[in-house]
């Protein structure tokens, strides 16, 4: 099994948790992960139940139409060597909000399973007759689940605040599949390997502080804790206010335009573009007089992150975070931190 990315692939720009024990990645080509012959089919252990967010289901027999909602599975089923029956996102979609996803099987693409509401249409779920559907509580609340449910088994995750891991949606991925849960140990040690080379790559950082702040309805600055585990496993320290989890996340400071210069961080990342795809917030920022005396202005380290890049971190997986270093590792290690570091 190999996890893989591409370094430097084109991004449009629009609006994306990880084991903190992992270390960070080195580059290889590609960002479809590949199938390890050890992922034995276990067609035998059926009927198959799980607990979820919504509740116990049952998948009764291996299925082999797995109708897709959640670009999330397109990553995680290649590593069982599963593909999808069908996907509501076309070609375009996903080069401009998913671009790791370009070039991975995602069955035939039928724009009709989200409709005009961006809401899923049952109707049209049922026209492909799977055998399991494959969504998120994010966007099937539980009068929808269980309309879909009366269609197929339907798996929305397993934590009830939408911040199913990876891991555990991989782990019950191989159980409604028939695959030996234990893929996931397999993964993450293929993604631990990749996390290490890429912290070997910025070795000037270690023991730097971050901060990472994102665009709030609010037209406020606040920092979160995605993209945390990553940038720990790179060898940074959480800086001032910075966030580790969820539940600090909820707390966390906010700036205004008026306050950025209190963002010290050793190395800052900023996303502002999902919520202001005309960029006035980063133009504004850009000029700000102040935002050039930031330490991480003065160290090369103060990176703006595209919606892409803001997305792919958001509920990653390692697919899309290995992805979201290639992107940022380069300004990393060309940085004035890591160069006077060495």
């Amino acid at each position: 099994m190999r996890i893989s990315r591409t370094r430097n692939r084109t991004t449009t720009v629009v609006i994306g948790i990880l084991a903190a024990s992992l270390a960070f990645a080195g580059c290889s080509g590609g960002t479809t992960p590949q199938s390890s012959p050890s992922q034995a089919t276990v067609d035998d252990g059926f009927p198959v139940s799980i607990d979820t967010a919504y509740g116990e289901i049952t998948v009764p027999e291996k299925p082999d139409r797995i109708l897709v909602l959640s670009t999330t599975y397109l990553e995680l089923l290649p590593y069982l060597d599963e593909a999808p029956l069908a996907s509501p996102d076309d070609d375009e979609s996903i080069a401009q909000w998913s671009p790791w996803l370009v070039g991975t099987d995602r069955g035939e693409v039928d724009g009709e399973l989200i409709d005009s509401d961006y809401l899923i249409s049952p109707e049209a779920v049922a026209a492909w007759d799977p055998d399991l559907i494959l969504t998120d509580i994010w966007n099937a609340d539980e009068v929808l689940y269980a309309q879909l449910s009366q269609i197929a088994p339907t798996y929305v995750g397993i934590d009830t605040d939408t911040n199913t891991s990876w891991q555990n949606h991989l782990a019950a991925l191989a159980e409604l599949t028939g695959h030996d849960p234990a893929v996931v140990d397999e993964v993450e040690a293929e993604f631990s390997a990749e996390l290490a080379a890429g912290a070997a790559s910025v070795p000037g950082l270690a023991g730097a502080s971050f901060q990472v702040a994102a665009l709030g309805g609010d037209e406020q600055l606040w920092l979160t804790e995605y993209a945390n585990a990553p940038l720990l496993a790179l060898g940074l320290t959480p800086g001032e206010g910075q966030p580790t989890n969820g539940e600090e996340g909820a707390s966390a400071p906010t700036y205004s335009q008026e306050n950025v210069d209190q963002l010290t961080a050793d190395v800052l990342f900023i996303a502002t573009e999902h919520r202001d795809p005309q960029g006035a917030w980063r133009t504004a920022l850009e000029a700000d007089p102040r935002v050039a005396e930031l330490p991480s202005s003065e160290n090369g380290t103060l990176v703006y992150l595209t919606g892409p890049q803001w997305s792919a971190v958001n509920g990653g997986t390692p697919v899309s975070v290995l992805w979201w270093l290639d992107q940022i590792l380069p300004v990393l290690e060309d940085s004035a931190l890591n160069q006077d570091g060495q």
